[in-house]
């Protein structure tokens, strides 16, 4: 009777974990459907935003510090004709937007999406770079993302010239040599030095989630590296951390 009740347990147990993981992956899937249906291969970075937080995409329009901020960037625009400083000071001073420490702070989620960037005013480069995208979006600027071993950072073009910005530095440039120097050990990819697609960024972002998983869900570590394969498939270190979390899977049953 007591071999009885411990196998039903067992069987309860694992039961209730493939429930809640086929739960999240359906999450996901729809997530994915929800991007992509009926879409071009250009992605609005603002309804990203809102559907990584599984809210309707036209979240930002009732969110009073998006608001509140694409107005003083307007406003200073308009008063100063400079795009660029505008933008600077709009992330790093009105919405005062602080590095979030390296390491592990730096992929928390919160420091990730970039709606909890813009809630808890910490964040690592890819929430910050996200949030500069969708204001680049927002006011047609000509914003890009550029990879980096692991590491993003945004290129500004205006007038034939452009500008690096390190979202970790408060817009601090960088050059392209510099950058290379102080990334030298990669490891590299080929990828570098030139803008991401919308869709790869996503796939970043969805690798970082992924990456917070590895050590304590390996299925739902799975699930978002399956999501950031279908974004940016050309990433290697999507398939890299793929296989050491299959390798993984059977000890987490």
């Amino acid at each position: 009777m007591q071999k009885s009740k411990n196998l039903s347990s067992i069987v309860y147990r694992l039961s209730s974990k493939l429930f809640w993981s086929a739960l999240f992956i359906a999450v996901v899937v729809a997530l994915a459907l929800l991007l992509w249906s009926g879409r071009s291969e250009k992605m609005s970075y603002r309804e990203m935003a809102c559907v990584f937080e599984e809210r309707a995409p036209s979240c930002l329009d009732s969110i009073p510090a998006w608001n509140e901020g694409l107005a003083f960037f307007d406003s200073s625009v308009a008063a100063s004709r400079d795009t660029l400083e505008s933008l600077k000071n709009l992330l790093w001073n009105f919405w005062n937007i602080e590095f979030a420490g390296a390491g592990e702070a730096a992929i928390a989620k919160e420091s990730v999406l970039p709606l909890r960037v813009l809630e808890n005013k910490k964040s690592g480069c890819m929430g910050l770079s996200w949030l500069a995208l969708m204001v680049a979006e927002s006011r047609h600027l000509h914003l890009y993302a550029i990879l980096l071993p692991g590491h993003v950072f945004l290129r500004y073009e205006s007038s034939n010239k452009s500008f690096n910005l390190e979202p970790n530095r408060r817009g601090y440039s960088y050059t392209d040599a510099e950058y290379r120097e102080k990334y030298q050990k990669g490891p590299w990819t080929g990828l570098e030095f030139r803008p991401l697609k919308s869709r790869e960024f996503v796939g970043l972002a969805a690798f970082d989630i992924g990456n917070l998983y590895l050590e304590t869900d390996i299925p739902r570590a799975l699930t978002w590296y399956r999501m950031a394969e279908e974004f940016f498939p050309a990433y290697p270190g999507i398939e890299a951390n793929q296989t050491i979390a299959k390798n993984r899977l059977p000890n987490s049953l």
